[in-house]
């Protein structure tokens, strides 16, 4: 809160509006948990001696008549954003229904897990209106299945791990 609060002040601040923040907090999201990720990864591999980074130039589309819609394809690159939105639905839908699993401290949850987990859906809007999206502006059904696979496995560990 501490962040976000000194975020913006300094952003309207200099000018920028709270649109404009609001679109640099999403994409700071999405950026961390895509291509920081794949970097790590890369990086990682590449000093395990596994393999080398290979860095590929891609033509760029017009975006002139989509602007402000994200263009999806079948890249592994929106994998991981895609799974962090199905935990976060999960995670919300565990907590309004009350489906969450009672433990000995407590409900399991609060609200403060629910304020964090609902920001989370609300930085990932994009690849939720991706979801029922189409064509180029929808995830691909094969990224969706995946991604529904990696947080049934999340989630299912993490029940696992709760201590009754």
């Amino acid at each position: 809160m501490t962040y976000n609060t000194s975020t913006i002040t300094e952003s309207l601040k200099t000018g920028l509006s709270f649109k404009t923040w609001w679109n640099n907090q999403k994409m700071m999201r999405i950026t961390t948990m895509s291509a920081w990720f794949f970097g790590f990864l890369a990086i990682l591999l590449k000093l395990l001696r596994i393999s080398e980074p290979v860095f590929e130039i891609t033509k760029k589309s017009d975006q002139s008549s989509n602007t402000g819609r994200f263009s999806f394809n079948e890249s592994p690159i929106f994998l991981p954003s895609t799974t962090i939105l199905f935990v976060q639905l999960t995670a919300l839908a565990t907590s309004l229904f009350g489906w969450a699993t009672r433990v000995r401290s407590g409900l399991g949850y609060g609200p403060g897990e629910v304020f964090c987990s609902a920001y989370l859906v609300a930085c990932y809007l994009p690849f939720f209106k991706g979801l029922f999206g189409t064509g180029k502006h929808g995830i691909p059904l094969s990224t969706i299945f995946k991604s529904v696979m990696l947080a049934f496995l999340f989630v299912y560990s993490c029940k696992l791990t709760i201590t009754y």
